[in-house]
């Protein structure tokens, strides 16, 4: 399996090799490799996705699961007849469904930030690949 441990410094290296590209002439020999590190970042990335979507997926089956347990609670337990709308807003304001439904939203604006980031890493890599092929690049 491949490790991506590393992601975020294989990133952080990218991301300052395109600051650096940017303010200043890129050696072409560099560029090659740089593209290349690019590519290395996109791949571990891709890896690093597949597991963040997993928990933001396990978040949302958290959701569903706290949903259905306190809907029957509500349902079942009580004395009082219940509308199935009085149900559904007893069971949207319980804070462990707010806490779970929190932390789906992260995990689900983090898959959405990473998948971004592969989205720039792919153009960066084009970027690269570029300046290699022209040489040097001069303003």
């Amino acid at each position: 399996m491949i490790d991506y441990s590393d992601v975020e410094p294989t990133m952080e290296f990218c991301f300052e090799e395109l600051d650096a590209a940017s303010r200043d002439k890129y050696d072409s020999e560099r560029a090659d490799k740089t593209a290349a590190s690019f590519l290395v970042a996109q791949f571990k990335l891709a890896f690093y996705i597949e597991e963040v979507e997993m928990q933001a997926r396990g978040a949302k089956n958290e959701v569903s699961r706290i949903e259905a347990e306190k809907y029957y609670d509500f349902k079942v337990n009580g004395t009082e007849k219940k509308t199935e709308n009085m149900i559904a807003s007893f069971v949207a304001k319980e804070p462990e469904i707010v806490d779970a439904k929190n932390e789906h939203a992260k995990q689900e604006s983090n898959l959405k930030k990473l998948n971004n980031l592969l989205a720039i890493l792919k153009d960066g890599h084009i970027y690269f690949r570029n300046i290699g092929k022209n040489k040097a690049w001069s303003e």
